[in-house]
């Protein structure tokens, strides 16, 4: 069966009530129900004021009380059973677009600010779960109540049913016209998106926008962005300001029609107290109509943005399959690959069950070979774990950031223990228990950035992944400490036969490995070998790091 995500929004909404046919059965019927009870009223009223104006005293009114009670019943019934499903679809469809941004290469959506996934993840699935439970409900409640109102409105007198069509059309015009906003509804989402990520990176970036280097352009900068959203909401509301006063205007017209009728066939001011009742009844379903349109506007809107990702998502970016024609073949026990560096191809090996250290000048692209052999290796069905430059810690415990909703075992909570207390960080509490439920704050800010490295090495390891990819894992680590964890973990056996790529720019790091890349920007691969030679002769590595010691 198809995806959500991989069908039109027609099909979306058909797929739901198939699937939840039992719910909108019940959710229908309570709607009939309630209608059916709330067409009773205006008959009882119309009953209630003839006696009242015969001059009877002591009127029963304990069935208006029963009659209130049975409609509050069965409408929150008809609301509660199309709002879980809605919820339901908003769940599943986020589950769905989750997993695809997980499991396909990261170049496919990296056009995608973090502001823009956020806004389509959250606000346009809430668009979505709007639709299915508040614009369809209300919909399927205008469909009932014509069908439930007209017919006893017209055994009272056809004649009235007429009155009735100035409120209708007026309704009809609004949704017509707030449809049309769909353009703009989209842009204000698109720029909603730009200024969160704006908020977002600086945040990020700077830890508060309020900072102690502030300047005006950058003030200038969110402001003239903030003023795009602000324009193009603007115009998705001219719509509605210019339309809704239809609405009050159709009503009027509709009262002061049937107010006419009931004069001219002499139908008194029970007909009036009558005709009165239905036009509330109509009311409320016809209410909602005018919002119906906004919400079909909007959701129609969200879709079109998530079906943009899903798309970019399930199609290769050309950067993707460049690479992957370049590696058609498994990679064996010497992993061979060819890798994108500065728009030439380069040869790489690797062996397996060793340590390789890619070294280089600052910005020579160390990083991105990492990632490109992150990319093939991944694709090949090889099990990695990547750790990045500055990798990202979840506002959660040490817990939950090193095994990331696996199931915890006693034995894997041991050995998680262990990998604490060989990365320095057991010091952080007074005992094992305490330490796993520590917050470490949103990205880990109640830590220290070494710190939060060498956490997210702890969740690499945890991985039980054969190829470990760690970019400048040691950076923020004294040389002592350095050498002590490198020790440490090999003696411990958690790495043995594990195959490690690494980035660094420390002699100690080069040391503590087996085999060395030395990069040069635009050149490629200017020297590799074994540390030994490479670090005991007048090499190039050796020429380098002896410049960094000067």
């Amino acid at each position: 069966m198809k995806n959500r995500l991989d069908r039109s929004l027609t099909s979306l909404l058909l797929l739901q009530f198939k699937e939840y046919w039992y719910y909108y059965t019940v959710a229908f019927g309570c709607l009939f129900l309630t209608h059916y009870i709330g067409s009773q009223l205006p008959f009882l009223a119309k009953e209630l004021a003839e006696k009242v104006g015969n001059g009877l005293e002591n009127q029963p009114v304990g069935i208006f009380f029963l009659l209130a009670l049975g409609i509050i019943v069965f409408r929150t019934s008809s609301r509660l059973s199309f709002f879980y499903p809605a919820r339901v679809m908003q769940k599943n469809l986020r589950v769905e677009l989750v997993e695809k941004l997980e499991t396909v290469s990261p170049l496919r959506y990296k056009e995608f600010s973090s502001g823009q996934l956020y806004q389509i993840i959250q606000n346009d699935m809430d668009q979505l779960r709007a639709l299915i439970g508040f614009a369809l409900l209300q919909l399927g409640n205008i469909v009932v109540a014509l069908a439930v109102l007209i017919p006893k409105i017209s055994s009272f007198n056809p004649a009235l049913v007429k009155a009735l069509s100035p409120m209708l059309i007026s309704f009809i015009f609004f949704t017509l016209i707030v449809s049309k906003n769909r353009k703009y509804y989209k842009q204000t989402q698109d720029y909603q998106g730009e200024v969160q990520n704006f908020i977002m990176e600086s945040y990020l970036g700077k830890k508060t926008i309020k900072n102690f280097h502030a300047e005006q352009s950058f003030i200038d900068l969110f402001d003239r962005g903030s003023f795009k959203e602000l324009i193009a909401f603007y115009k998705a509301g001219l719509g509605i300001a210019f339309s809704i006063p239809m609405i009050p205007l159709g009503v009027g017209m509709s009262l002061i029609w049937g107010a006419w009728i009931i004069r001219s066939l002499d139908l008194g001011a029970p007909g009036l107290v009558l005709f009165s009742g239905f036009i509330f009844l109509f009311l409320e379903p016809l209410m909602f109509v005018s919002w119906i349109g906004v919400v079909f506007a909007r959701s129609g809107a969200s879709w079109t943005r998530i079906r943009g990702l899903v798309s970019k998502l399930e199609m290769p970016a050309e950067d993707e399959m460049k690479l992957l024609e370049m590696n058609p073949h498994k990679i064996k026990e010497l992993m061979t690959f060819k890798v994108n560096f500065w728009n030439q191809w380069m040869n790489l090996e690797i062996k397996r069950g060793e340590w390789t250290v890619l070294i280089g000048k600052t910005g020579c692209g160390k990083s991105e070979v990492l990632k490109q052999l992150a990319e093939v290796i991944k694709n090949q069905g090889e099990k990695i774990s990547y750790v990045a430059q500055s990798p990202y810690l979840y506002n959660d415990t040490i817990s939950a950031n090193i095994f990331l909703g696996k199931e915890i075992t006693e034995e894997l909570e041991e050995r998680a223990f262990n990998l604490l207390k060989i990365m320095g960080l057991d010091y952080l509490a007074d005992n094992r228990e305490e330490l796993m439920k520590l917050e470490v704050g949103e990205n880990g800010k109640r830590l220290s950035g070494g710190q939060a490295k060498r956490l997210c090495l702890i969740r690499s390891l945890m991985a039980e992944s054969s190829i470990l990819l760690w970019d400048d894992p040691f950076s923020s680590v004294d040389l002592i400490l350095e050498k002590q964890i490198v020790e440490d973990l090999r003696k411990s056996g958690l790495i043995q036969h594990k195959t490690i790529i690494l980035t660094s720019h420390r002699l100690t790091t080069v040391r503590l490995s087996h085999h060395v890349v030395f990069l040069e920007k635009e050149n490629g691969i200017i020297e590799e070998g074994q540390i030994a030679n490479l670090l005991s002769n007048k090499s190039k590595t050796y020429e380098y790091f002896s410049d960094q010691m000067v």
